[in-house]
């Protein structure tokens, strides 16, 4: 039997992919931005106040900037199913953690909104992507 697709199935379906690698986008950019905020590249200790009113050593600045460049070429690179869903998995941990950190500290949404943001997109992101097999 012959594959029987309709235009409005290929439509839909290139729709997905315009909508995940723009969602994918928007988080890789974050998360590579974010990674030099971590490193003090753009504003000198904004990062480690960050960590400090939250109660985390500053050292921490830096792990999670190198998670942050390995997650979002994880997110990029084509192919690597497994290694993506693990990237997944420690991008939500991030920005769930960071918006738990801050509402536990008494910050108010603008403090945590962006995590929040960032925390949604990667949901879509990861609901969005291709389902191939994990290699």
């Amino acid at each position: 039997m012959a594959n029987s697709t309709t235009a409005g199935e290929v439509k839909a379906s290139k729709t997905r992919i315009i909508a995940f690698w723009i969602i994918t986008g928007l988080l890789s950019f974050e998360l590579l931005f974010g990674a030099l905020w971590d490193f003090n590249l753009l504003q000198k200790g904004y990062a480690g106040s960050i960590l400090k009113h939250l109660g985390y050593p500053s050292y921490l600045a830096f792990l999670l900037g190198a998670g942050k460049i390995l997650a979002a070429v994880a997110l990029l690179v084509p192919g690597f199913a497994r290694l993506k869903e693990w990237a997944y998995a420690g991008v939500v941990i991030l920005f769930f953690g960071a918006v738990f950190s801050h509402v536990s500290t008494g910050d108010g949404p603008g403090k945590y909104g962006m995590a929040a943001l960032c925390l949604t997109l990667t949901v879509i992101s990861w609901l969005l992507r291709y389902r191939d097999k994990l290699k």
